[in-house]
């Protein structure tokens, strides 16, 4: 398995992985996320070329198996947080019948190198709490809860 920056060339197997992680978000949290949509294509072919940010996927035998997506940010107008860089992962993706089988954990891996090489001071991401999945990766990985949001 190899993970690499993504291109256009990967788009229709993202738009793949995106749908199937998009219809589980949507069934478990329709006041939160939209179904997938025609719409996602220019969204990700934006981020797939956008200056400054990681879009890598991971590829076995031709086949995008997966995908991550970060940037990096620095606080620059709340005195009381700190200005140091952090790496904010906006999606990690893996095919559902890839699962288990270590493709989270290098996309991860991956980014971690990213972000350290941005001197990132920490990688933080954010999990729906109905994906007990996705949360026992994290914790695996030396992620721990820093926060929760509430609504209503």
């Amino acid at each position: 398995m190899e993970i690499r920056k993504a291109t256009e060339q990967d788009i229709d197997a993202i738009l793949a992985l995106n749908r199937q992680i998009g219809l589980i978000h949507f069934e478990q949290a329709p006041e939160v996320f939209c179904p997938p949509s025609p719409e996602e294509r220019g969204f990700l072919l934006a981020a797939i070329g956008a200056e400054g940010r990681l879009f890598c996927v991971a590829v076995d035998e031709g086949r995008v198996l997966g995908f991550l997506t970060a940037r990096i940010d620095i606080n620059e107008s709340v005195p009381f947080l700190t200005k140091l860089p952090i790496c904010r992962i906006g999606s990690v993706v893996v095919d559902e019948g890839h699962r288990s089988r270590g493709i989270g954990k290098a996309l991860i891996a991956h980014c971690d190198e990213w972000a350290r090489a941005r001197n990132a001071s920490q990688i933080r991401l954010e999990v729906m709490s109905f994906n007990e999945r996705a949360k026992s990766l994290y914790e695996s990985l030396g992620f721990t809860r820093q926060s929760e949001i509430y609504a209503r």
